[in-house]
């Protein structure tokens, strides 16, 4: 299940907007109406897997039986593929993905054969680092990355993004970090930062 909708009648980008754990189709909608972003089509897609207490979930599994993940990967390429037949560039496709949603986006974006224009992972982590950058593809490396993280976050700590910006350096991403007077959220003082991200390059 997904949703959609344009900020014009003729958008140049298309951000596909990732929702955390627990979350739903509607659950990203408050974000995509307050960032205001221009000339843009959204897409807001519902995780294939049901979350053991409430809503829907990217990742499926437990760390003891492992994670099943290839269902939510699938999804996002097939939106990618269903966005490029309708005209937009790889380079003009984003995501933006919060909280387990923010992993998603790291963890689909680093292992395709092509780049993207770039992915927003706001309060998010890399779970398993060494399989991660074992996985990261050459061809995936032009793709530019806005890791944003809230100081106040005691959900997912800040740290977790500083690590992740460490890990992308290295593998030679282009990476930018902000962290923002905020909790486990979308913070609002991001709307500009992610407006420049999106618009400026």
């Amino acid at each position: 299940m997904k949703t959609s909708f344009s900020t014009s009648n003729s958008p140049n980008k298309a951000v596909i907007a990732i929702h955390g754990w627990t979350g739903d189709v509607t659950s990203m909608d408050p974000v995509t109406k307050s960032l205001k972003l221009p000339d843009t089509l959204w897409i807001i897609p519902q995780a294939p897997f049901k979350s053991e207490k409430k809503g829907f979930t990217w990742f499926q599994g437990n760390d003891k039986i492992g994670w099943e993940v290839e269902k939510s990967l699938v999804l996002i390429q097939s939106i990618i593929q269903d966005l490029t037949h309708q005209g937009f560039k790889l380079n003009e496709i984003f995501l933006l993905g919060f909280s387990q949603g923010a992993c998603l986006s790291m963890e689909f974006m680093i292992r395709q054969d092509y780049s993207l224009g770039g992915i927003i992972p706001i309060a998010g982590f890399i779970k398993n680092k060494n399989n991660f950058v074992q996985d990261a593809t050459n061809n995936s490396k032009k793709t530019k990355i806005l890791l944003i993280h809230g100081n106040k976050d005691e959900i997912i700590l800040p740290d977790e993004s500083q690590k992740s910006f460490k890990i992308f350096q290295n593998l030679g991403y282009k990476v930018n970090l902000k962290i923002l007077s905020a909790r486990h959220k979308v913070p609002l003082k991001a709307r500009d930062l992610i407006h420049n991200f999106i618009f400026k390059y």
